[in-house]
């Protein structure tokens, strides 16, 4: 006989289906009776010790009955003929209520948030079952207003009866919606095995009445106007804050009074060039066969001796020197080694400008 693999549970979502249950809770949503889910085909799994298996096609007008084996070589072949290459094809799994460990217990209320964990603490302290190696779902049965209980009907699946079934129809490419227990499709309990007990908010297309639906809008749209209104006051007080800021510098008046200002800007524009600087743009600007002798800097001009060895390229070298004017010569003389002897003068026409 082919061995099938079985299904491992999954425990990663834990967390955010707790926060589901709890929020389902809260908000008094109404519960979908997955149960009644409609499906194209029903596998109706029998009691213990009955490996038969009765899949009912209801696709076609009159509702076609196949006869299956579970342990059969070739169960995944002939659910993949059942299924006659349709995609999409949904399936409901009908457990015999004599193969599940079902128990009534009577709890607090307030544990009805809890109830999946509750349930799964209890099972694995009062049974040999652990919640790991079964499919469990639960509902409440009744409830006594006064005592503030519930009684709480749990199902209880080991694992090793189901999941070849799950991974069989799997490879045959037929999808599980709702695994219930009873004894035929008009007489099911309220429970979903598949769900592992948790009570999640359900699906606007799911199902869910006109009133929970409208609620469910309100809350969105509640959500949306929080969202905007949060970003409008975010707004509306940065621009508050850049209003008092800039009244304050206004009537803070200028950062020094007018005297001083100009004082400052005289000051400033009277300065003269720096003298570091001065020499470094000569030395970069004189041809490399020039050299300067003597410089001496006032307030409007720098004036600049220097040995070259041509006075038109010199004077053409200076007048390129950030800061300065056009070059006055004023005075020439011929050096006894060769070249000239040249007194330069160097206006100044912007006093914010440095060489």
């Amino acid at each position: 006989m082919r061995a099938i693999p079985t299904v491992s549970p999954s425990g990663g979502r834990a967390t955010l289906r707790e926060s589901f249950d709890t929020a389902a809770h809260l908000l008094g949503l109404s519960e979908v009776r997955a149960d009644r889910a409609i499906t194209h085909i029903t596998l109706q799994l029998g009691p213990p010790g009955e490996t038969g298996l009765a899949v009912l096609d209801h696709r076609a007008a009159e509702p076609r009955r196949h006869a299956l084996a579970i342990g059969a070589d070739d169960l995944v072949e002939r659910l993949m003929a059942i299924r006659e290459g349709q995609a999409g094809l949904r399936a409901k799994i009908l457990v015999d209520p004599t193969a599940c460990f079902t128990r009534t217990l009577v709890l607090p209320s307030a544990v009805l948030p809890r109830m999946r964990m509750v349930l799964a603490q209890e099972l694995e302290a009062a049974t040999p079952f652990r919640a790991e190696g079964v499919h469990a779902d639960w509902f409440v049965e009744s409830e006594d207003v006064q005592a503030r209980t519930l009684q709480v009907r749990h199902v209880v699946l080991k694992r090793g009866r189901l999941d070849p079934l799950l991974a069989a129809l799997a490879q045959a490419g037929i999808a599980v919606a709702t695994v219930t227990v009873g004894p035929d499709e008009a007489r099911t309990m309220p429970v979903d095995l598949l769900s592992g007990g948790h009570r999640t908010l359900q699906g606007l297309a799911g199902g869910a009445r006109t009133g929970d639906l409208a609620f469910l809008a309100g809350a969105v749209l509640l959500l949306l106007g929080a969202v905007w209104g949060w970003h409008a006051h975010q707004a509306a007080t940065l621009e508050a804050l850049d209003a008092a800021v800039t009244a304050a510098r206004r009537a803070a008046g200028p950062a020094l009074p007018a005297p001083l200002q100009a004082g400052t800007a005289a000051l400033l524009a009277g300065r003269t060039a720096p003298v570091a600087r001065t020499w470094e743009a000569l030395a970069a600007a004189l041809p490399a066969t020039d050299w300067a002798v003597a410089l001496r800097l006032d307030r409007d001009s720098a004036y600049l001796t220097l040995q070259a060895a041509d006075e038109a390229a010199a004077l053409e070298a200076l007048a390129q020197i950030p800061g300065f004017g056009p070059p006055h010569l004023r005075d020439a003389q011929a050096s006894a080694g060769g070249g000239h002897r040249l007194l330069v003068e160097l206006p100044r026409v912007g006093r914010g400008e440095r060489p």
